[in-house]
């Protein structure tokens, strides 16, 4: 018959790493910065601004209204909302403010020390 083998320490262990790990995170996030701007696609020679991205999706959707059953039609539409998708993405740029290193340091014990706790919970086998 299997027992369960966790003691009450391992669910304590668990949080203060789930604890940790938040806390580390939002150290982290809070010395962000997301910055975002125009991005253009660059085919060959040919630039391509981020304002004619939106003309696959505008075709596709046309061409749907007036042929709902285009395979064609579906994909050009699908293309351009991943295009769409993609030139908000790499439009983004995410930078690190500046920190004391003593801030960083405790920023990486947090988070290391979480994800160690957290690990240690699930994959660590007392007494085996």
């Amino acid at each position: 018959m299997l027992e369960n083998k966790r003691k009450p320490t391992d669910t304590i262990e668990f949080y203060i790493g789930v604890l940790l790990l938040g806390a580390g995170l939002f150290f982290l996030l809070n010395k962000t910065m997301i910055y975002s701007g125009f991005y253009s696609w660059r085919i060959g020679g040919f630039s391509l601004s981020s304002g004619l991205v939106i003309l696959p999706l505008f075709i596709g959707i046309i061409w749907l209204f007036y042929n709902p059953k285009s395979f064609i039609a579906k994909l050009i539409s699908l293309l351009g909302g991943v295009f769409i998708l993609a030139s908000i993405i790499l439009g983004i740029h995410i930078s690190f403010t500046k920190t004391t290193l003593f801030d960083f340091i405790i920023m990486i014990i947090l988070l290391g020390a979480g994800i160690g706790l957290i690990l240690r919970t699930f994959f660590y086998k007392k007494g085996e």
